[in-house]
Formats: C-alpha cells, structure tokens, sequence
C-alpha cells in the first residue's frame, strides 16, 4: 500500500511537460494516469475520495453512472437567452487537476472510447448542434476498477484479469495490484472494528 501511496503522491504534483522541436514538435504529457485493481474492499474507493478531497481541483465520478457527454461535454439551451451553448464534463472541468473515475470496470466501452483522446492527447473534441470545439482536457485520471468476477485469479495473467483494451491500458502510466490475502488475525481485527463503529459504550446499537 506504502507504493501506492507514493505513485498517488507524484501523482498530485505532476510531471513536467515537453516539447521536442526536433521531432516535428512532438508533445509529452506532464500528467500521469494511474489504474488500481483489486479485490473488493481493499480500499480503492477510499483513496479515491481522498485524493478528490484534497486535489485542488478534483472530480470524483463513478464509471457505472457515467455517460460520454457526462465526461466530456453536452450542448443544452440557455434559460435566460434561448441560446445553445456548450457545458462541460468531468474530464474538461478537471482540467490541470485530477479526474477520480470509480468503478471503471462497470463503464461501457462507447463511454471509455472517450478517454482515448483526452488521455494523450489532454483534449476533447466536440462536434454537437453546430457547434465545433477542442476543449483542454489537461487532467490526471485516478481510476480504479474490480477483475473480472469480482475477484482476481492469480492462474491468470493481469491482462486477462482486467481485460480493458490494450490501447486504453497502455495509456495508464502507473498500474497497482491490491490484492486481499486471506489473514485469520488481520481479518479478525477488522471485523471487530467494524463492529465498532456500529456499537454505543459496548453496545449493538438497536434499529
């Protein structure tokens, strides 16, 4: 967990970004994007709101309720003038800041296509009622997600496990394995202080 912590942690300061004008202005990401994926309860979720608790500008979604334009932007009308304009999503209203996206397994693959452009490229582009824009998009994604079957089997390889595209994958600069190994003492522990937090001077609390 101490490395997870750590590549967070870069993650909140960011990289640098560059540009190599010897190679036709070729552009580099300063942003880094990480991927946790483990077992249920090991705490994803809990780093996730932390980190979107603390980021300066952090935005917390979760990927079963997610759509495309929720993420990226939608047209609607203005009440006062009758005019369309452009709100944003998630990914442009986090931009220079961190997007934390939960249950990134349950999105679907249409609204993960999305991610594609504004992972590398740090833009969106919009072509919707008339309106043609690239919006910035210079965001960290904070992702988690479960294995396939709610559960990682370690006779297979962490490919197989995730099964995410192997371009959206390889645009994930930091991915984490938190595993639950089965532990008497550890689990014991942590029922009791689940327990706990449920009990009053010792006592079950009554409904």
């Amino acid at each position: 967990m101490d490395d997870v912590k750590k590549g967070i942690l870069c993650q909140l300061f960011g990289g640098t970004n560059k540009e190599l004008r010897q190679s036709a202005n070729a552009k580099f990401r300063g942003e880094i994007n990480v991927l946790l994926v483990g077992d249920p309860g090991v705490s994803k979720s809990q780093l996730l709101q932390f980190v979107h608790r603390i980021a300066p500008r952090g935005i917390y979604t979760s990927g079963k309720g997610t759509s495309a334009v929720g993420l990226t932007a939608y047209v609607t009308k203005d009440p006062d003038t009758k005019d369309t304009v452009l709100e944003s999503g998630a990914l442009v209203l986090s931009d220079r800041g961190i997007c934390c996206i939960d249950e990134f397994d349950k999105m679907n693959d249409a609204t993960r296509s999305i991610l594609h452009e504004a992972m590398e490229q740090q833009t969106v582009s919009i072509a919707k009622a008339g309106i043609v824009a690239s919006l910035n998009a210079r965001t960290s994604i904070l992702a988690s997600a479960n294995p396939v079957g709610s559960r990682y089997n370690r006779q297979l390889s962490v490919v197989d496990n995730i099964q995410l595209p192997p371009t959206l994958l390889s645009r994930f600069d930091l991915i984490y394995l938190l595993l639950d190994y089965p532990n008497e003492d550890r689990d014991r522990k942590l029922a009791k202080h689940i327990v706990a937090l449920y009990t009053l001077g010792g006592k079950a609390r009554k409904a």
